[in-house]
C-alpha cells in the first residue's frame, strides 16, 4: 500500500493557503509549470508583486511574461524602479500591464524616472486603489518640477477608494494652498516637507491642515536641508507671524506623528496642537542635535508638556517621544527632568521615560542629551534608539522606572577603554550586548565605587600599569557572559595585550575575535596558558591592521592555538 503523499494529492484549500504566503514571482517560479490543475488554481488567487533592487532583468521578464495572463489578479505592488542591471522598471510594468484591481501600490525610486508623472496619471484610473506610497531613497532626488506635478496629481486625485497616501520625497509644499481640493476620502497622510529654513518650518503643517479637513492620521517629517549639515549650536529661532484667530481646525484628526529635523521651539508645536482638539495619540521625534539654546530646557520639561496638552488636546491618551540634542552649559538637572514627567506616569498606563547624558567631566563644554519614552521603542521609526558608543568622561542616566529595560534591544556597544567604569547596583546597565568594541587611549582610567547611576572616571593611572580590577568595573557596564564577539581597536598603547587577556578571561563565550597583529603574535599573549581554553573555542579570527603583519612562521602556532577556526583574516 502506497502511504506516500504527493504534491498533487494536496487539497485546493492547502494550495490556496500556501499561495497566501508567497509573492507572485515565487508562485510562478515554483508552480506555474507543474500541471493543468495548478494552472487552473493560479487563475483564481490574489497576487502580491514585489520587485526589489536585488532582482535581475531576466527575473523581471519572467515575471512579466506570467503577468500577461494574471495582471487583473494583482492586488498589491511594491516595486523598486531600478534593479541590478536595469532602470525604469515601474514604467515597464505599467506599459505592459493594466492592474485594474490594484489596491496597494508602493513605488521606491533610487533613480527617478522622467516617466513618473505619466505613471501617476495611469494610477488615477485605478478605482480600487486604497493605499499609494512614493518613497525616495536618501541619496537620490526627484526633479523639482516632477515633485510639484506628482504631488498635485496625487493629492487632487478624485478616486473615492483612496484612503492612505505617503509621499516620502523632498518637497516644500509651498504651493499646496493653491490646490482646489484633495481626495475626499483620504484619512491617512504622510509627508516629507523639506527645504531651507526660509521656506520650511513646523508652521508648514498649517496649510496642509487647512486643506485636509478629513484626515484622521497624519505623519509629517519636517527637514531643513541645510541644518542637517550644520553643527552650530548658536542658532536662534525667527518668530513667524501666526493669526491665532485663523488657525485651521482638524476636528477629525486623532493620531499625529511629528518628526522634526529643523530648528523649532515648543511654542510652535503648541500652535499646531491647537488645531487638533480631538487628538488621541501624539508621537514626537526631535531628530536633529541642533537646538536653540533657549529651547532645550522647555523641550525636556514635563510640566510644560502637561500644560500644553491640558490646553490644546484634552482627550490625549497616548504620548510618546524621542528627543535628542546638544547644548552648552549650564547642565540639565536630570532629576528635575525625570520628576517633571510624573504627571504622565500617573495618567497613562505603563508610561515611562528615560534621559541619558554624555558630557566631559569638569569642563565647560557642550553635553549630549537624549530623552525617550519606553513606549516609543515599540515603533519602527526613522531613528535607531541605540547607544552605539559610550565616550567622554561621564555618562549619566535617569528614568521613571527600571532603566535596564530601555537597553534590552542594544546588542552592540563601543567603549573607550578605561574612560567609563560604573558601579550600578549589582546588575550591568547593558545586559544584552553581543558585540563589544573596545577603543583605547594611551592612558587608562578607572573609577571609585559610585552608588548612583552615573558612570565616571576620576582617576588616571600610568601607561605601564594595568590592573585586573578593571574587569569588575567593566562588568557593571556589560554582562560579559553574553558577549560572543569582541573587537579590540588597534592603538599605540604598549600594554594593550594585558587588557585583552583580562577581558577575554572574563568573556567565556567569545567565538569571534578581532585584534591587532602586533598583540596576537606576542609570546606573552599567545603563550599565556590562561587563554588556551578561550583560544580553542574561537571560530572567527581577524587580525588586519595597516603596517602591522603576522609573520608566516607564526602560522603553525596559530593553528595549534586556534583549532576551531572556520573563518580567518590575517595580514
Amino acid at each position: 500500500m502506497d502511504t506516500h503523499t504527493h504534491l498533487e494529492d494536496l487539497s485546493n484549500e492547502i494550495f490556496f493557503e500556501i499561495f497566501d504566503y508567497l509573492h507572485a514571482f515565487d508562485i510562478f517560479t515554483g508552480f506555474a509549470s507543474l500541471n493543468k490543475r495548478i494552472l487552473s488554481l493560479l487563475q483564481s488567487i490574489r497576487l502580491d508583486v514585489i520587485i526589489l533592487n536585488s532582482h535581475y532583468d531576466r527575473e523581471i521578464n519572467f515575471l512579466s511574461s506570467h503577468l500577461t495572463f494574471h495582471a487583473d489578479q494583482v492586488i498589491s505592488l511594491k516595486c523598486y524602479d531600478t534593479i541590478r542591471n536595469r532602470s525604469s522598471i515601474i514604467s515597464l510594468l505599467f506599459n505592459r500591464h493594466h492592474f485594474v484591481n490594484l489596491q496597494s501600490c508602493i513605488f521606491i525610486f533610487d533613480n527617478p524616472s522622467i516617466e513618473l508623472e505619466n505613471i501617476i496619471k495611469q494610477i488615477q484610473s485605478l478605482n480600487k486603489l486604497v493605499a499609494f506610497f512614493i518613497i525616495q531613497t536618501d541619496y537620490k532626488r526627484i526633479n523639482e518640477t516632477d515633485n510639484c506635478n506628482i504631488t498635485r496629481t496625487i493629492l487632487m486625485n478624485k478616486s473615492s477608494s483612496l484612503r492612505s497616501v505617503k509621499l516620502h520625497y523632498e518637497y516644500d509644499y509651498l504651493d499646496i494652498s493653491t490646490y482646489t481640493s484633495i481626495a475626499s476620502n483620504l484619512i491617512s497622510l504622510e509627508l516629507l516637507i523639506s527645504g531651507s529654513s526660509n521656506t520650511v518650518s513646523v508652521y508648514s503643517i498649517l496649510p496642509i491642515l487647512r486643506l485636509c479637513r478629513r484626515i484622521r492620521y497624519l505623519h509629517t517629517i519636517i527637514k531643513d536641508e541645510i541644518l542637517s549639515q550644520n553643527n552650530n549650536l548658536n542658532i536662534s529661532i525667527q518668530e513667524a507671524f501666526i493669526n491665532e484667530n485663523d488657525l485651521p481646525i482638524s476636528s477629525q484628526l486623532i493620531c499625529f506623528d511629528l518628526s522634526i529635523f529643523t530648528i523649532c521651539d515648543i511654542r510652535s508645536i503648541a500652535y499646531i496642537l491647537r488645531c487638533m482638539p480631538n487628538l488621541r495619540h501624539f508621537k514626537f521625534l526631535h531628530g536633529t542635535r541642533t537646538i536653540a539654546h533657549s529651547c532645550a530646557d522647555t523641550f525636556v520639561n514635563g510640566y510644560t508638556w502637561e500644560h500644553i496638552f491640558e490646553m490644546c488636546t484634552p482627550f490625549l491618551s497616548k504620548f510618546h517621544f524621542h528627543i535628542s540634542f546638544e547644548k552648552n552649559y549650564p547642565k540639565l538637572d536630570l532629576d528635575f527632568v525625570v520628576n517633571s514627567f510624573e504627571y504622565f506616569v500617573k495618567k497613562y498606563p505603563k508610561w515611562h521615560m528615560i534621559i541619558d547624558r554624555w558630557a566631559p567631566e569638569n569642563r565647560n563644554t557642550e553635553e549630549i542629551d537624549m530623552l525617550r519614552t519606553f513606549g516609543y521603542q515599540k515603533y519602527k521609526r526613522n531613528v535607531h534608539i541605540t547607544i552605539p558608543m559610550i565616550y567622554y568622561e561621564r555618562f549619566e542616566t535617569r528614568s521613571t522606572n527600571d532603566h535596564y529595560l530601555y537597553f534590552t534591544d542594544t546588542k552592540y556597544l563601543k567603549l573607550e577603554m578605561g574612560e567609563i567604569i560604573p558601579k550600578i547596583n549589582s546588575v550591568p546597565l547593558f545586559e544584552h550586548i553581543k558585540y563589544l568594541v573596545v577603543h583605547y587611549y594611551p592612558e587608562l582610567y578607572v573609577t571609585f565605587l559610585n552608588p548612583s547611576l552615573d558612570i565616571v572616571n576620576p582617576m588616571q593611572l600610568t601607561e605601564d600599569y594595568v590592573s585586573p580590577e578593571y574587569i569588575p568595573y567593566l562588568s557593571h557596564i556589560v554582562d560579559l557572559l553574553n558577549v560572543n564577539q569582541i573587537k579590540f581597536d588597534p592603538c599605540i598603547y604598549v600594554g594593550q595585550w594585558k587588557d585583552i587577556r583580562f577581558i577575554l578571561q572574563a568573556c567565556p563565550n567569545v567565538i569571534d575575535l578581532e585584534l591587532n597583529p602586533s598583540d596576537l603574535i606576542l609570546p606573552e599573549f599567545i603563550d599565556h596558558q590562561s587563554l588556551f581554553t578561550i583560544f580553542k573555542q574561537i571560530k572567527i579570527l581577524k587580525s588586519i591592521t595597516e603596517n602591522s603583519y603576522v609573520p608566516s612562521n607564526f602560522l603553525l602556532k596559530l593553528v595549534e592555538r586556534f583549532p576551531s577556526l572556520t573563518d580567518i583574516e590575517l595580514q
